[in-house]
């Protein structure tokens, strides 16, 4: 009795730290509220119950961030397999002009990172909104050092070739 309090106090410590940072993730890798709160569910369920194989984990948050990050490939394989169209209502409605063109480059920078091949984005994404060192990136894909450097290095060159007409277009209003 006594070992599962600890371990419901445990993992509700740990869900107050990570919960905004995996929730984040998943919702820039798949872009959808929806399917993102879906993965971040799962993704709690998963880590609580392989959480006594694990013990002794030095790095929890690359840990949850592992698990997200498998099933948000998951989903996206998923979604690819069946596409579907979502409603935007955000595009009906959008409010005073500096919050439209706030809104605007958001969307701009989101549709950036669509384009993106998959590893770099997802090297960028745990680099740039995750805070994630490129070591620790590293450690997360299995790949080298250097690979880590070069994809976030790459994506931010090509998010800047992306968008560069863009905010050109803004400099001009």
């Amino acid at each position: 009795m006594m070992r599962t309090e600890r371990r419901e106090e445990a993992f509700a410590e740990l869900y107050a730290r990570l919960h905004q940072g995996i929730f984040a993730y998943c919702l820039r890798v798949l872009g959808s509220r929806d399917r993102a709160y879906d993965v971040f569910q799962e993704t709690f369920m998963r880590f609580y119950q392989s959480a006594e194989r694990h013990e002794g984990m030095e790095n929890v948050k690359a840990y949850a961030l592992t698990i997200s990050r498998n099933l948000c490939l998951n989903e996206k394989k998923r979604i690819q397999a069946a596409p579907a169209v979502e409603f935007d209502d955000s595009l009906y409605n959008p409010g005073v002009s500096r919050e439209a063109d706030r809104n605007e480059m958001l969307k701009l920078i989101h549709t950036a990172l669509d384009l993106l091949p998959h590893d770099m984005k997802e090297a960028f994404v745990l680099r740039e909104y995750d805070g994630l060192s490129y070591q620790e990136i590293s450690d997360m894909l299995n790949i080298k050092l250097d690979t880590a450097k070069v994809r976030v290095f790459r994506a931010r060159q090509k998010i800047r070739e992306i968008l560069e007409p863009y905010l050109n277009e803004f400099e001009r209003e």
